[in-house]
């Protein structure tokens, strides 16, 4: 999944991939839903921890 992505991700490159806003992204980092690292200032998010994200959200 996402292969083509590199292994560190910005902030805004995980919110583009799974399509939600800014501020739903913080509240994701914040809550600790998802794993990130600041460096210079930025948000940096291994692609495993979205992967892991989203494997686990809830299906119906």
């Amino acid at each position: 999944m996402f292969e083509t992505y590199p292994d560190l991700l910005t902030r805004k490159q995980v919110q583009e991939l799974l399509h939600i806003s800014k501020n739903r992204m913080l509240d994701y980092i914040h809550s600790g839903r998802i794993r990130a690292m600041i460096l210079d200032g930025r948000y940096l998010i291994r692609k495993k921890e979205v992967v892991d994200f989203i494997n686990r959200l809830p299906y119906a």
